[in-house]
């Protein structure tokens, strides 16, 4: 028996089950540790009403067509929990708002439609991103950023360019 007999099984199997544990396992893992930030978190109270306090500025944004407008929106899932979904708008009128969420819940079971229609007192935050890269708003993501570079000392290099496009 030669060594490529022994040896290539071994290998096969090795990347069978590296593959397999990347499927099941790591692609499912995420990229960055989850922040648990409480709804009556000052920081974030102050940031959800600055938000509320600029959908004017939104509006604007919208209306001018900048490249990529989001909003931050309650969802109740199957199990109860109240979540904080981010969503891309698709229309805006001054009554209500049409979104597909972006961001899935995390405690909800079963089908999930991805277009919702809000009245426009849902939204807790928004963004608007410029073509030149600038983003504007994301009151609450700013605040998540503070808390992040609290608890693991700092960003990740990915979500520190991030945290930098944005502007006042």
């Amino acid at each position: 028996m030669d060594i490529l007999t022994v040896l290539l099984p071994v290998a096969v199997a090795a990347v069978v089950g590296c593959v397999l544990w990347w499927w099941f396992v790591g692609r499912n893992v995420p990229r960055y540790p989850p922040l648990a930030i409480d709804d009556d978190d000052p920081a974030m109270v102050a940031a959800t009403a600055k938000a509320r306090a600029s959908l004017n500025r939104f509006r604007e944004f919208v209306a001018a067509g900048v490249r990529e407008s989001q909003v931050k929106v309650p969802f109740v899932t199957s199990a109860g929990e109240h979540e904080h979904l981010w969503a891309e708008v698709l229309t805006l009128t001054d009554a209500s708002i049409t979104v597909r969420y972006l961001t899935p819940p995390v405690s909800h079971t079963g089908k999930l439609e991805r277009v919702h229609e809000h009245p426009i007192s849902d939204v807790e935050d928004w963004l608007a991103i410029t073509d030149n890269g600038e983003i504007h708003g994301g009151y609450t993501q700013r605040v998540m950023f503070e808390r992040a570079r609290e608890l693991w000392g700092s960003l990740p290099r990915e979500l520190e360019k991030q945290a930098s496009r944005y502007v006042a």
